[in-house]
This record gives structure tokens, C-alpha cells and sequence, in this order.
């Protein structure tokens, strides 16, 4: 699965948003089945689906103001973690993943920003696995 379309939603567009995070979703499913079968072991998705990140950044893009709640914050956590570990695994070096823990998804300029950089990452990444 291509993250590509489910990526290119507009700011303010909750339905897309939605479509985004439920692809988003399979999309780190499918590369945590494959780093395992290439790699061995297991790699967690655990975290990636939170209803409360999710009504969270549906919120602040909606008010368009106000401090990142710490529901996303936590969710924006987690999931640059997991990209951190998926360069340190394919790339040798974790320190070369761009930093997707941050972000005010309030402001039209940083949610577009975010969703490019991330969907460059899961486009490397899959191309990587073998998955694009």
C-alpha cells in the first residue's frame, strides 16, 4: 500500500484526514511485516492508531490555535520513534531520520510541511522494502 494519495489532503479536511490516519495505519503494518521478514524479530506499530491523536489534530486544525494537545504530542512521539528505528535499521544511521516529533498542526504551513517530509520518509522506506 502507497501512502501517496491518502497524504495529499488539505488542511481542514477531516474526512481526508481520517482516510489519512486509517491508511497510515496499514501502511506501517504492512513495513513492520516486512522489516520482520527480512530482519527478523518483531517491529511494533503499537500506538499508531489513537482515536484521541486523531479528534486531537482534528480539533487544532479546526480552532487553528492553541497548544498541541498532549494526546497528539504523545502520538507524534511514538510514531518519530518508529521512524527513528526504521533508518537506524535501513539507512545504519538513526540519526539521518528527519525529526517528525513536532509539529503545530494548527498552522496550515507546518501540517503541509509534516506531511510532505513524512510521506518522502514512508516513500524511502517502501521503495527500500520493496513495497512501491
Amino acid at each position: 500500500m502507497n501512502l501517496g494519495l491518502a497524504a495529499i489532503t488539505d488542511f481542514g479536511d477531516v474526512d481526508g484526514l481520517r482516510h489519512f490516519f486509517n491508511d497510515h495505519r496499514f501502511v506501517h503494518e504492512q513495513e513492520a511485516a516486512a522489516l520482520s521478514a527480512r530482519y527478523g524479530g518483531s517491529f511494533s506499530t503499537f500506538g499508531l492508531f489513537s482515536s484521541l491523536a486523531e479528534d486531537a489534530w482534528v480539533d487544532l486544525m479546526r480552532a487553528r490555535r492553541g497548544p498541541v494537545p498532549q494526546a497528539l504530542r504523545d502520538w507524534l512521539q511514538v510514531h518519530a520513534q518508529i521512524h527513528t528505528q526504521i533508518y537506524g535499521i535501513i539507512a545504519g544511521n538513526a540519526s539521518q531520520a528527519p525529526d517528525l516529533s513536532v509539529a503545530d498542526f494548527s498552522k496550515p504551513d507546518q501540517f503541509y510541511d509534516w506531511m510532505y517530509v513524512h510521506l518522502e520518509v514512508h516513500d524511502y522506506e517502501q521503495s527500500f522494502l520493496g513495497l512501491s
